[in-house]
């Protein structure tokens, strides 16, 4: 049950649809929240994805460990056995880069922030799993990462650190792949908050995939349309020099 009467009646009434995985909930008074559920997957999907159920406890654990550290990450407001109610966190990354109405200064801002936030969570020993652009908020003040399906425990400085970084900067290059300015500053910032030679567990992970992207440039070649494909060389590119 949720504390506020008002927003308990949205929520009950969201919860009695047919299941959505993330639901938009607006509240009369102009607030905002997302309510997240236990995905109903098909045999086949469950069997490509895995146990939904299980994939749910894990973002859940997730942004336990992460609020516990002391980390910036999206509130869980309310919960229940297979929902968790958050409040909106502000824009995604890409959203705050195609923002006509906010300037170079504060997007190199969000994304610092992002580099803050990965490093502050690679201190604490823990691993993102999926940190995308598109998973992280900014509120104008602080980086909260939204999506938690891949967390785990790790190790400062382990390999699953680094590849969080991997795939940060992949999303980055999938995104904006002539544009390198916001990628840049969050590994600036990175560098600075993570755990010592973070950077260099990153360059060295990035020359170690030098194989599979040389198999992803030969991809790209046959399609040249797929910007992920694309984005893997330059990525690796540019974190052999992190």
């Amino acid at each position: 049950m949720v504390a506020d009467s008002s927003l308990d009646s949205i929520v009950n009434d969201a919860l009695a649809e047919p299941t959505q995985r993330v639901r938009r909930l607006d509240t009369a008074d102009g607030r905002r929240f997302w309510l997240k559920r236990v995905e109903r997957l098909s045999g086949r999907l469950r069997l490509q994805k895995g146990n939904p159920a299980r994939t749910f406890e894990m973002e859940r654990a997730g942004l336990a460990a992460l609020a516990e550290a002391g980390i910036p990450v999206t509130d869980v407001v309310a919960e229940g056995p297979d929902w968790m109610l958050m409040p909106d966190a502000g824009p995604v990354l890409p959203r705050v880069v195609g923002d006509p109405g906010r300037s170079e200064d504060e997007k190199l801002a969000a994304f610092a922030a992002a580099g803050r936030t990965l490093g502050r969570l690679h201190w604490a020993g823990l691993v993102h799993g999926r940190p995308a652009v598109r998973d992280i908020c900014w509120d104008g003040r602080e980086a909260r990462f939204i999506d938690l399906e891949r967390f785990r425990h790790g190790r400062h400085g382990g390999l699953w650190q680094a590849a969080d970084i991997v795939m940060f900067a992949q999303t980055c290059f999938t995104q904006w792949p002539e544009d390198q300015r916001w990628l840049d500053a969050a590994l600036a910032a990175y560098g600075t908050n993570a755990p010592p030679d973070a950077l260099d567990r990153v360059a060295s992970l990035a020359r170690w995939l030098a194989g599979p992207g040389v198999l992803a440039n030969g991809l790209a070649r046959l399609k040249p349309g797929s910007k992920e494909l694309r984005a893997v060389g330059l990525t690796l590119a540019r974190l052999r020099r992190a």
